[in-house]
């Protein structure tokens, strides 16, 4: 995620609704720790500090905020290489909220779709309601907060149910 990045402002929606929900909440940016490129390699204790601290966190975590920024289509590349660091021994059990955020006026469902198969393979458990921004380029306001009142609260209700389904799995 970039600077200024509409996806972070949109995760931090839900992340903010889930610390009121009574969670504690780390965002990690995938721009923040450089990881390399998965590439299943036999000794994944040669991988860089930063994959083992990403791995520690995400296998720490009781729930998980994902989302990323629909690119031709789909999801980054970046939020793809990530999840390929993760397995389903990691994911298996974990509930996940999901968004997406385009640019165009489409929304991010090819991405939401594609990130809810994903957890579903990895044994974790997405919710189902995975919002997406479209135009997200003119959809904030300037404290981060979506202009359209209703896709707001569906963020926030997003990082609510979050903590709640969490709450019912462990």
């Amino acid at each position: 995620m970039s600077q200024g990045s509409t996806t972070k402002q949109a995760v931090n929606i839900v992340l903010e609704a889930a610390k009121r929900a009574g969670a504690q909440t780390e965002l990690i940016h995938l721009g923040d720790i450089n990881l390399p490129i998965y590439d299943d390699r036999e000794d994944a204790t040669t991988y860089p500090e930063q994959v083992h601290e990403f791995i520690r966190k995400v296998t720490e975590a009781d729930g998980l905020v994902i989302g990323s920024p629909e690119y031709h289509g789909n999801m980054t590349g970046a939020v793809k290489n990530a999840i390929d660091f993760l397995s389903g021994r990691i994911l298996q059990g974990k509930a996940v909220a999901i968004l997406g955020v385009a640019g165009g006026s489409m929304g991010a469902t090819n991405t939401t779709n594609t990130l809810q198969m994903i957890m579903r393979n990895l044994h974790a458990w997405p919710l189902p309601s995975s919002p997406s921004v479209s135009s997200s380029y003119m959809a904030f306001d300037e404290t981060g907060k979506l202009k359209d009142e209703k896709l707001q609260a569906r963020f926030e209700a997003l990082g609510t149910d979050l903590v709640d389904f969490v709450k019912r799995l462990t």
